[in-house]
């Protein structure tokens, strides 16, 4: 009796140790949240709390509590349309076409085709941003000291993560803006890191911008240009794209460096006083980098990106050319759908995986985002101005 009495408890005893070591493993080798509502304690399961402070409802709410990341100038002026793409692959048809008016038809009659609808679709496989952060020992130390509770715990531990969010956005945020500004030119050109080291180079041709007929406009430099030239050619800037059938309420006049400086130079040497200024409707704000010339504002884009190939600085606008878009020809940034199970498949301006290093040193945040401008090269025009760089 006594040894079936030991052996039940024995067996008792047994299951609470199973079921123990069960909810270790569950919890992922920490303990469960206290009534208190501190998270678990950082150990050797620390990921399964640090993928907590990166759920998709978390990075979602990072976002709202950062706001607005900093000011992009091509993201925020050309390509605000930002869908979310589902699937893999983005269509050339997401842009708008030329659109012209066109001849009736008459009753009964057959529907007419629209001129350069073609009815195909090209379609372009975007590739991944894909930095990386690491969660080193310093940082691991520190969420420990955070989750041993006391005040303003929680927060401390938004704030972390908040941190790491920004990193990660910011770092897409500006190779989203350096794609843009190599979109502009048409001919798409952007390094991609292979593995083992090196780049590799992701093209898409977009088509050749459009471009004043020689003859119709003056050089910046020519000695014999006047005020009347320069009104000239952005009154053809105008036709070429009325004719083209994007529209023209609303485009804009970006000038390279040193374009802008001659340009300036020879309005300011033109209209020398406050009076002839305000009769000829012309007004002069360097101090905003613009020019006011009746209704055309020409403005100044000395703004440059980093190859990250080469390490170099790339203008936006070459130095010495005029770049005039329509803004309302269809340009847009589709985010594509992330080839990541944890993402769900599904398309997001930014995603971050938390993954524990293999050798124990710490985690890693791995932050994702499949962008891909696409232009309408309709809407695009180059005017190079100046005969030296």
């Amino acid at each position: 009796m006594p040894n079936r009495i030991l052996r039940s408890t024995i067996t008792v005893w047994g299951l609470f140790l199973l079921l123990a070591v069960t909810a270790f493993a569950f919890c992922g080798g920490t303990p469960v949240m206290a009534a208190t509502g501190h998270l678990p304690f950082i150990g050797i399961a620390g990921v399964v709390m640090i993928r907590n402070l990166f759920t998709r409802e978390a990075i979602i709410r990072y976002l709202q509590i950062l706001g607005p990341a900093y000011p992009t100038v091509i993201m925020d002026t050309i390509f605000k349309d930002r869908p979310q793409q589902p699937g893999p692959l983005v269509g050339s048809d997401i842009v708008q076409q030329r659109i012209r008016a066109m001849a009736l038809s008459k009753r009964g009659g057959p529907s007419i085709s629209i001129v350069g609808s073609t009815g195909s679709t090209t379609f372009w496989e975007p590739l991944p941003i894909k930095p990386k952060v690491d969660v080193v020992g310093v940082d691991l130390n520190n969420l420990r000291l955070f989750l041993q509770g006391g005040p303003n715990s929680k927060e401390l531990l938004d704030v972390w993560a908040q941190t790491k969010t920004d990193i990660l956005r910011r770092t897409i945020r500006a190779t989203t803006e350096a794609m843009c500004s190599a979109a502009l030119k048409g001919q798409f050109s952007y390094p991609v890191a292979v593995e083992g080291g090196g780049y590799d180079t992701f093209t898409i041709n977009y088509g050749n911008l459009q471009s004043l007929p020689q003859g119709s406009y003056k050089m910046l430099d020519d000695p014999t240009i006047l005020m009347m030239d320069i009104l000239k050619m952005f009154v053809e800037i105008r036709k070429v794209f009325q004719r083209l059938g994007v529209g023209t309420s609303q485009i804009l006049f970006w000038a390279g460096e040193d374009v802008f400086m001659r340009l300036f130079q020879l309005v300011s040497k033109v209209l020398t006083s406050t009076k002839l200024l305000t009769e000829a409707g012309v007004s002069l704000k360097a101090e905003d980098n613009y020019i006011m010339i009746g209704t055309i504002k020409v403005e100044l884009r000395a703004e440059e990106y980093t190859d990250p190939e080469t390490g170099n600085f790339l203008p936006i606008i070459a130095p010495n050319t005029l770049k005039a878009i329509c803004t309302d020809a269809g340009h847009r940034l589709p985010y594509a759908a992330l080839d990541n199970l944890d993402a769900n498949l599904e398309p997001m301006p930014l995603f971050i995986k938390p993954y524990r290093n293999p050798d124990g040193s710490g985690y890693t945040l791995f932050g994702e985002s499949k962008p891909l401008p696409v232009v309408n090269t309709l809407g695009l025009l180059d005017v190079v101005l100046l005969t030296q760089d």
